[in-house]
């Protein structure tokens, strides 16, 4: 009967939990190589792993040679959207080999409310 008990109760916490959404995306990513004046660009997905719709406040970028938006801001409960970061080699002018840049994530995940995403790319000259 003890044991009844303490599995009801268990369920009990567990039906009554609030639905809550769940950020996954990669950590870190590679654009390639690029040649200078040219733009390197990704789709990265972002997936919602949690039983409630995940919502994404804000997407921001370390530098304003980086682009980054988010289709759509809200992620339904097992869905996906897509994080399109774009890289404008021609937005600093003597920077030539590998670059590293940050896109961060805002969101409603309770255990990641801030996400940050490191992605690099290689820059290479012109060709004469």
């Amino acid at each position: 009967m003890r044991n009844a008990a303490l599995i009801l109760g268990a369920w009990l916490l567990t039906a009554c939990a609030p639905a809550a959404p769940d950020i996954e995306v990669a950590a870190s990513f590679d654009l390639g190589r690029v040649v200078k004046g040219d733009l390197a660009v990704a789709k990265i997905p972002v997936k919602n792993l949690g039983d409630g719709p995940l919502t994404v406040a804000a997407v921001s970028t370390s530098c304003g040679c980086t682009k980054a938006t988010l289709t759509p801001m809200t992620v339904p409960p097992g869905g996906e959207a897509r994080l399109r970061v774009e890289y404008d080699s021609a937005a600093h002018a003597e920077d030539l080999g590998l670059i590293e840049r940050y896109v961060f994530i805002s969101s409603d995940d309770p255990d990641e409310d801030d996400v940050q995403i490191k992605f690099t790319v290689v820059v290479e000259a012109q060709p004469t």
